[in-house]
């Protein structure tokens, strides 16, 4: 073969042929090499495109499942808010349950220490009779009469201030002039020969005054109780003058006596 063989080179013609009568014909002449390289970057292209398409379908799929993870979780978080939200309420109602029921119970409580700080108590440790004012009245006319001699054998004795509103009790020989309610002893008096006194102050606009010819036993300034003893009672004391005051206006104290049995 004395011939040399040369390679041959195939091309490939591409026509284009037009339906127009009067057209012509065009003919392109591709080579084997460039088509390769055109079907190798369209395979390319379709690989990356593939990939592309596949990577961004995972990475969408990877998206939807955090979303709906985090869905779920808002879900329960949601739900716990919710129990701990009912939860809370029915402690707020509890509270306020115990806080009104705490309320009433200091409110009775007030109201129970102010209504034992009334004087609503008798201020005789026994029994007491309640000088008549006939009896008051014979009395003012003996000194009206201006006899000398009849004055200086009559008995010293307690006499009403009406303007007070004073009840005078005449009690038994052994009981006691008790405080009517508690209080703190604002004045005494303890004068020889003439009315002796004690004045309390029951702090709420109440004062009691306890008028007698005996000695006082309690002290100014001391804080007292309801029942507690502030004069003895013997044969030359036995009447006392009760009076009350509410923020200075006298009232009548058989208005505010309770009398039991």
């Amino acid at each position: 073969m004395s011939t040399n063989l040369r390679k041959r080179k195939i091309t490939y013609t591409v026509m284009i042929v037009s339906d127009a009568p009067a057209a012509s014909h065009r003919k392109i002449h591709v080579r084997t090499g460039a088509l390769a390289v055109v079907g190798f970057v369209l395979f390319v292209a379709v690989i990356c495109y593939a990939v592309y398409t596949t990577i961004t379908m995972f990475g969408s799929m990877d998206r939807s499942n955090r979303q709906i993870e985090q869905i779920v979780q808002l879900k329960e978080s949601n739900e716990q808010l919710l129990s701990e939200n009912e939860t809370l309420t029915s402690r707020v109602a509890s509270l306020e349950e115990n806080l009104n029921q705490k309320q009433a119970q200091d409110y009775e409580l007030l109201a129970a220490h102010e209504e034992a700080y009334i004087p609503k108590g008798f201020p005789m440790s026994g029994a007491a009779q309640i000088k008549e004012e006939t009896d008051q009245t014979q009395e003012d006319t003996a000194e009206e009469d201006g006899d000398e001699d009849t004055e200086q054998d009559e008995t010293l004795e307690i006499v009403a201030k009406k303007e007070w509103k004073e009840v005078i009790f005449v009690a038994a020989e052994g009981s006691k002039v008790v405080a009517t309610a508690p209080g703190t002893v604002k004045e005494t008096r303890a004068a020889e020969g003439e009315v002796s006194y004690v004045v309390i102050d029951h702090g709420n606009g109440y004062v009691t005054t306890y008028r007698n010819l005996g000695t006082p036993i309690v002290e100014e300034g001391s804080e007292v109780v309801k029942g507690v003893a502030l004069f003895l009672v013997d044969e030359d004391n036995t009447e006392t003058g009760y009076s009350i005051r509410k923020d200075d206006s006298y009232v009548d104290p058989m208005e505010m006596i309770e009398i039991k049995g």
